[in-house]
């Protein structure tokens, strides 16, 4: 039997997964990160594309929610140390892949001497979606290393 927190892990993944892709894909294809600023249709299918990650997130957790009717999710004192271990998990990814981005584009446009704005709303959106996916995925790794699958 599949536990609540497995199976909101799973879709939080597959949620989190085609958001990420999708806005990589409005950000860098049309012109790159050079025109998406000043695009205010690929600006506003970016925030279409996040609005319906967060729609469809929140719709799976009302969906797997515990109630009397639904007895086959199962949420122990298991599935609370799972989470809490994620979410320290995804915390420090999310330090570390914020640093490694910065870093990044310092280093690229250092002798530029300025940083285009249109970085920013991918460092934005980028985290955002990175976050819960590493939530994601430490929930279903400490998951199996708790259920003694790994």
């Amino acid at each position: 039997m599949m536990t609540q927190t497995k199976i909101r892990a799973r879709f939080g993944l597959v949620i989190w997964g085609l958001v990420a892709t999708a806005f990589g894909l409005v950000f860098f294809l049309g012109g790159g990160p050079a025109s998406y600023g000043d695009d205010s249709i690929r600006m506003l299918v970016a925030a279409v594309i996040l609005a319906a990650g967060f729609i469809g997130y929140i719709s799976m957790l009302y969906l797997t929610r515990e109630n009397s009717n639904s007895k086959a999710l199962i949420r122990d004192e298991r599935d609370l140390e799972i989470a809490r271990q994620a979410n320290e998990i995804a915390l420090v990814a999310v330090q570390v892949f914020v640093f490694s981005v910065c870093i990044a584009l310092f280093l690229s446009y250092e002798t530029a001497g300025s940083l285009p704005i249109e970085w920013m709303w991918f460092l934005a959106y980028i985290t955002a979606c990175f976050g819960l996916i590493a939530q994601a995925v430490a929930t279903l790794i400490s998951h199996n290393k708790m259920s003694g699958n790994g």
